[in-house]
């Protein structure tokens, strides 16, 4: 069920770390609040499609597909690269928690959780690099698919 007050609340929240994680960047003035808005945009995607009952990884692949599409109006027409839009609005899907709860388990002998929650920061990871990859294919017509002259 999908919590409206949760949404608005993580909206805020996700603004705030794109927009901070852009500062860190050193991402270009003219640009910052468009980073946080995409980085929000993704983050909120992600959240609304875990409350509606698909899976974490799956959400996560949409909200990161979001930002790498979203991402590239920005990049063309302030004609910087995609990569400013693309990383500093995925970071905050980063699995951050699932990779401390690694830590955390090994550290107090237990090894099955452990490795559960490795899987799951694993997952999560590969599934943010399809969604910025998928995203890249479909918008740029050269990238992929370049073939080589040899």
């Amino acid at each position: 069920m999908v919590v409206p007050s949760d949404l608005v609340q993580q909206a805020f929240l996700s603004f705030i770390g794109t927009f901070g994680f852009a500062l860190l960047y050193q991402v270009p003035r003219k640009v910052l609040l468009m980073c946080a808005v995409v980085g929000m945009g993704g983050y909120v995607l992600r959240s609304f499609l875990f409350q509606m009952g698909l899976d974490w990884e799956v959400a996560t692949f949409f909200g990161a597909l979001f930002v790498g599409l979203v991402g590239t109006w920005p990049a063309r027409h302030f004609q910087l690269p995609l990569v400013l839009f693309a990383i500093t609005g995925i970071i905050c899907m980063v699995p951050g928690i699932a990779a401390y709860k690694v830590l955390v388990y090994f550290n107090q002998g237990d090894i099955l959780g452990g490795l559960k929650s490795a899987i799951e920061a694993g997952f999560d990871v590969v599934a943010l690099v399809c969604g910025i990859g998928a995203a890249r294919i479909l918008t740029d017509s050269e990238w992929g698919f370049e073939r080589s002259s040899k």
